[in-house]
């Protein structure tokens, strides 16, 4: 439950009170008048008095709704003039600090007047930093501008293939940049990309990589401090430590190093031995899980046959499973049971599952899909 709790002053809530009250207030003050009327003409002096005093205290209570309701409308008036001010459609083909923007285009300016956001359609195009753009278009705000050496782009879509720092970028798709410093955090390629990539090795000690990445894919970069590869899908097949990564499959990098690819050839990593084609997962250069293809060969982990198509996860103290999700037209064997789906364990020891078929256990007929405990399949 969220603690994050919002106070008004009492004439805050009182303000508001008497503008919700305004249709009621509006009625009693037209009554009041009517009723003020009729007793002047009746010469009722007493009456009179009374009729005047709740006039005051009730069209007190009216004006003080009706500039509740005025105080909104003022304020709408005020945003809507902000909003034409500083976001407006373009008659005609208009310079903003070196942009040229075409005619027709809807444009936003922060308070300085600097431009901050175009939005074209699809048959005009922005030059911004050397390549053109089109459709929604994002520049870095104007407190992370101060020196740049990038450009000032932070996102949109290409109207052309370029060759953005370095990088051949395909048109037709969004281009990411980060927001201090400017450096290209991701876009799709044109042609196969030898690019660099930082991770540890096994005495922490950090050192770079070069890595070819395939055409017409996604890349991602990191960019603290130097920019290097965080994620794209291999071009040829590639080794980083003693993990053999496949050709044609993601690799993604971390600030620990290896975050995931998949296994080119049968290899063993920690202490399993996984089949070739197995995704892999790792946290500070630590195998946390994999997931075998549905074409592979069974291996054994923790004395359990695994069926091909299962994923795991291993415990962070300790070589042995936290979970297993094992598909539906297959099972794994634990104590004698069939079991599928997800599995829980405790650093090896089973907690909780799925039946994989019918199955009477401790003499009550149980059908599949019913879930069971370690407590079910001890007793």
């Amino acid at each position: 439950m969220s603690d994050i709790s919002i106070s008004f002053p009492l004439w805050m809530i009182a303000w508001f009170l008497l503008g919700e009250a305004v249709p009621f207030s509006s009625i009693a003050v037209l009554a009041l008048i009517l009723a003020l009327a009729l007793a002047r003409k009746s010469g009722h002096a007493v009456r009179l008095r009374w009729l005047k005093f709740s006039l005051a205290v009730v069209g007190g209570a009216w004006l003080g709704g009706i500039s509740f309701w005025a105080a909104g409308l003022v304020d709408e008036i005020e945003s809507a003039i902000y909003r034409a001010q500083h976001h407006y459609r373009l008659g005609t083909v208009t310079a903003f600090a070196g942009i040229e923007v075409p005619s027709g285009s809807w444009v936003s300016v922060d308070e300085e007047g600097l431009l901050y956001a175009i939005e074209t359609d699809q048959q005009s195009a922005v030059s911004i930093d050397g390549a053109l753009w089109r459709g929604d278009i994002r520049l870095i705000s104007s407190s992370n501008r101060a020196g740049l050496h990038r450009g000032v782009i932070k996102s949109g879509t290409l109207a052309a293939d370029a060759v953005i720092q370095g990088i051949p970028c395909r048109a037709g798709s969004l281009v990411e940049f980060s927001e201090v410093g400017g450096d290209l955090q991701h876009c799709i390629l044109t042609r196969r990309t030898v690019v660099t990539a930082e991770f540890a090795d096994l005495w922490g000690l950090k050192s770079t990589q070069k890595f070819a990445c395939a055409a017409d894919l996604d890349i991602r970069f990191r960019t603290f401090g130097e920019r290097v590869l965080e994620r794209c899908v291999l071009a040829d097949a590639a080794r980083v430590g003693l993990v053999g990564c496949a050709a044609g499959k993601e690799i993604a990098f971390s600030d620990d190093g290896l975050a995931g690819c998949t296994l080119a050839s049968a290899q063993s990593v920690g202490p399993f031995a996984l089949v070739a084609g197995t995704s892999v997962g790792f946290t500070r250069g630590r195998l946390d899980r994999f997931e075998m293809p549905r074409d592979a060969t069974s291996i054994v982990i923790s004395s359990l046959d695994l069926p091909p198509g299962t994923a795991a996860r291993i415990c962070e103290r300790a070589w042995e499973l936290e979970w297993l999700s094992v598909p539906e037209d297959r099972y794994v064997t634990v104590t004698g049971v069939k079991l599928t789906g997800r599995l829980n364990f405790d650093c090896g020891k089973f907690e909780y599952g799925m039946l994989f078929e019918d199955i009477v256990l401790q003499g009550q007929p149980l059908a599949r899909g019913a879930g069971v405990s370690h407590q079910d399949l001890s007793r």
